[in-house]
C-alpha cells in the first residue's frame, strides 16, 4: 500500500509540474542521454579552450553545407527536447524516431571526424569520444 500511495503521490507532484513519469523500459535511454549531455559539453569546452569557432568548420552534407556548430546544436536539441518528448508519448514508433535521429546525428559527427578540418587533437579526442557514445544508443524493450 505504501508503495502505490508514494507513486500516486508522485505521480500527482509531477502532473502538478506539467511533466509525467517516465515509464521504466525508457530508464536506459535516461541514462544514456545524462551520459550524453557531458561529453557533448567536453567537445564545446574544447573549441572554446582551443579558439575554434566550430561554425568556421563546415563541410557539404547531404548537398548542403552544414557547420559542427549546427551539428552539435541539432543533437543538444535532441537530447534535451526531442527524445524526452518522445519518451513521454510513448507510442510505439517513439524509440523508432530516437533511433533514427541519433543515426543522423552520429552521421554528422562522423563526417567531421572523417574529414581534415579537425586540426585540434584536443577537440578530436572529445569528438570521438561523443561519436562513440552515440554508437551505444540502448533499446528500449517494450513489456
Amino acid at each position: 500500500m505504501r508503495r502505490f500511495l508514494r507513486a500516486l503521490g508522485r505521480a500527482l507532484w509531477l502532473t502538478l509540474r506539467g511533466k509525467s513519469p517516465l515509464p521504466a523500459h525508457y530508464q536506459p535511454l535516461q541514462t544514456w542521454i545524462e551520459r550524453c549531455l557531458p561529453l557533448l559539453a567536453r567537445v564545446e569546452a574544447a573549441a572554446r579552450r582551443e579558439r575554434l569557432d566550430l561554425a568556421a568548420l563546415q563541410l557539404k552534407l547531404d548537398g548542403r553545407p552544414s557547420s559542427l556548430a549546427q551539428s552539435l546544436q541539432m543533437l543538444r536539441h535532441n537530447l534535451t527536447e526531442e527524445y524526452p518528448r518522445l519518451m513521454r508519448l510513448d507510442d510505439p514508433f517513439s524509440m523508432a524516431v530516437v533511433q533514427s535521429s541519433n543515426f543522423n546525428d552520429q552521421y554528422r559527427l562522423g563526417q567531421f571526424l572523417a574529414a581534415d578540418c579537425l586540426s585540434s587533437a584536443g577537440l578530436r579526442q572529445t569528438l570521438e569520444a561523443l561519436h562513440q557514445h552515440l554508437g551505444q544508443l540502448p533499446l528500449a524493450q517494450r513489456e
